[in-house]
């Protein structure tokens, strides 16, 4: 998997924070990362994600969420290391502005790499960091637009909110299966972006999505850099806004 390399110890402890976040930082401190990692120290039900340069200081980089199954979403039990799952990571990395966006990944538990379904959802505009606050029963993420996504505690799946999603597609021919379906309903835009067993910040195109309106598809290169180590080319919303206004027309741009 693509996303991180380590998981530490499960260790439970209780989240105390309000929803709204603000950003601490336009840009990351560090350009890239000399390894990455996870752990459930703040909460068994979701995983804190860091990465660390090469004195070993670790910089926060997000929060991921992952049905296992089995449920609605992932109808398969998990059995041993390869199995099916739906990851969500919810990524501002060093509590920055410039690189936020939500990376999911579906696998069906083939072992081969080429079978990571993977999605980048970048959204439009950014308000605030992602967070995610525990409940009794639910996890409550807020979004960078300030909406808000709910998912069951016990399945990792959406219990309300701005987002739905479809089941993992397991169909065993890879040209006929699709990547995680997820709609939205905010009053924001996505850039989204797919690619199989690669980073989707690579891929050759992106889509535009505004709910209501069909998607514009533009080249990706108009929104991440192309090097080993992809950023997203715009600090501000408005440079961002520019582009796709000119490229889709103004109606592509968000309502919030």
């Amino acid at each position: 998997m693509l996303k991180y390399l380590l998981t530490l110890p499960l260790i439970a402890s209780s989240v105390w924070a309000a929803t709204i976040v603000p950003f601490e930082r336009d840009v990351p401190r560090i350009d890239k990362y000399y390894y990455i990692m996870a752990h459930n120290r703040d909460s068994l039900h979701y995983q804190s994600q860091f990465g660390a340069d090469r004195a070993e200081n670790l910089y926060y980089r997000g929060f991921s969420i992952v049905n296992h199954g089995p449920n609605d979403i992932v109808t398969t039990t998990p059995e041993q290391i390869e199995h099916p799952f739906r990851d969500f990571s919810f990524y501002n990395d060093d509590r920055a502005r410039r690189d936020t966006y939500i990376w999911i990944t579906d696998y069906i538990g083939s072992g081969y790499v080429s079978d990571f379904a993977e999605t980048i959802l970048f959204f439009l505009p950014r308000q605030n960091q992602f967070h995610v606050e525990e409940r009794s029963e639910t996890l409550e993420v807020t979004l960078t637009t300030g909406e808000e996504v709910t998912f069951f505690k016990k399945y990792k799946t959406f219990d309300g909110g701005v987002l739905t999603e479809k089941p993992l597609d397991m169909n065993p021919v890879r040209s006929e299966r699709k990547h995680a379906q997820i709609g939205y309903s905010g009053k924001g835009i996505i850039i989204r972006s797919d690619a199989w067993g690669a980073d989707p910040r690579l891929t050759k195109k992106v889509e535009i999505l505004k709910s209501g309106l069909k998607p514009c598809i533009l080249p990706a290169p108009l929104f991440w850099t192309q090097e080993g180590f992809p950023k997203f080319k715009y600090v501000t919303d408005e440079e961002a806004y520019t582009v796709i206004s000119e490229k889709c027309g103004p109606e592509y741009l968000p309502e919030i």
